[in-house]
């Protein structure tokens, strides 16, 4: 979007060893520079190699293409890098945590601010940065130690080219499931952090206290299938199904089968499904934690639940089953909000942010 808006975008990324991995998150093309950094040896983030290729490779593209501003993304191991070059170069610098570098979930060991040493390095990495970005509310509470006049809420957003709020029967087939069969749906890998364990068990209340026979939970992701355990044990194997990740195109027809979008998790950075979710006009059904529970309170688009908690979970997907005037209220209301996280209207957003980096940095020189 950026380049769309007339900018020349270069990204530089650490190599991703998976060749699996790699191929898919990089078989596409792009209207930007992608320059990676990186060694394939043993050992080369623990001894450092990485991160002096990182600056390094840095160094030379900033020498080449001469950078009006830089926006480090993720501040962890990445920051680290950029601190180190902002201290030498002096260029306008904007961080922008996503998640797990920044969030802290002590109950569940999620977060690197709780290892050892982190906190106080992404601490620094922060305080040295012009500007800093938070996609999320929740996101901006944790940095609560940084001057809020240089923090800025944007969220991440979608390309809504690709989503269209029309019906499909993709996820149906594929599962053999009757036409007829409401499906509430979740996507994302199997994490603790995503609660998959208590949206099952959320599920499994559900139908048995209410008796529900037109409903089936589908969870779709890598790794999902690690959670079969449960649905022996619980008696769902007819009921909920676990789908291995899937291509994009078919991700979008499964969004299109389904009835409404359930997040059981306990954190979030920003629930990016629960937004693609949402163009394709499906009523939200999330969790009351960082990162989902803002989604829905500034579109309210959905009904918020109580994270952790099975039996309010399965009330809010009850609420909606049994309303279908509310169901029809969210439905529309998503597909109107969702225009919000177009990535033309976020960049137009950064755009502000970078300038005003370059002009704080400028005025400290």
């Amino acid at each position: 979007s950026l380049v769309d808006l007339g900018h020349n975008v270069t990204v530089i990324a650490s190599i991703i060893k998976s060749r699996k991995v790699k191929k898919r998150a990089f078989n596409f093309e792009s209207k930007y520079s992608l320059v990676q950094y990186g060694s394939y040896l043993p050992f080369s983030i623990r001894s450092g190699l990485n991160f002096l290729l990182g600056y390094l490779v840095f160094r030379r593209e900033y020498s080449l293409r001469k950078f009006d501003v830089v926006n480090c993304h993720r501040v962890s191991y990445a920051g680290l890098i950029m601190r180190f070059a902002k201290k030498r170069l002096n260029f306008p610098l904007v961080m922008t945590p996503h998640g797990e570098d920044i969030q802290r979930i002590p109950e569940i060991n999620y977060g690197l601010r709780l290892k050892k040493g982190w906190e106080k390095r992404i601490g620094k990495n922060l305080l040295i940065a012009d500007a800093v970005t938070a996609i999320s509310d929740s996101i901006k509470q944790e940095m609560d130690f940084l001057s809020q006049q240089k923090i800025f809420a944007i969220p991440n957003g979608i390309n809504l080219d690709e989503f269209v709020p029309q019906k499909s029967f993709k996820l149906h087939d594929d599962l053999r499931l009757d036409y007829r069969t409401k499906i509430i749906l979740s996507i994302g890998r199997n994490h603790v952090k995503k609660g998959y364990i208590y949206g099952i068990k959320a599920f499994k209340y559900l139908i048995e206290k209410y008796r529900i026979t037109d409903l089936v939970y589908v969870i779709v992701g890598r790794d999902v299938e690690n959670l079969s355990y449960l649905l022996s044990k619980l008696g769902l194997q007819n009921r909920v199904f676990l789908v291995p990740q899937k291509d994009r195109p078919t991700i979008l027809k499964y969004y299109q089968s389904a009835w409404c979008f359930f997040s059981p998790s306990i954190v979030e950075g920003l629930s990016m499904v629960s937004i693609e979710a949402m163009a394709t006009g499906l009523p939200l059904v999330v969790t009351d934690v960082p990162g989902n529970l803002d989604i829905v309170r500034d579109n309210k688009c959905g009904i918020i639940v109580k994270n952790k908690d099975p039996e309010s979970m399965a009330r809010g997907i009850l609420d909606l089953y049994l309303n279908k005037e509310l169901y029809n209220k969210f439905a529309e209301i998503a597909v109107k909000q969702v225009k919000n996280y177009e990535w033309s209207n976020i960049a137009k957003k950064y755009l502000d942010v970078y300038q005003f980096a370059i002009e704080r940095c400028n005025s400290r020189k």
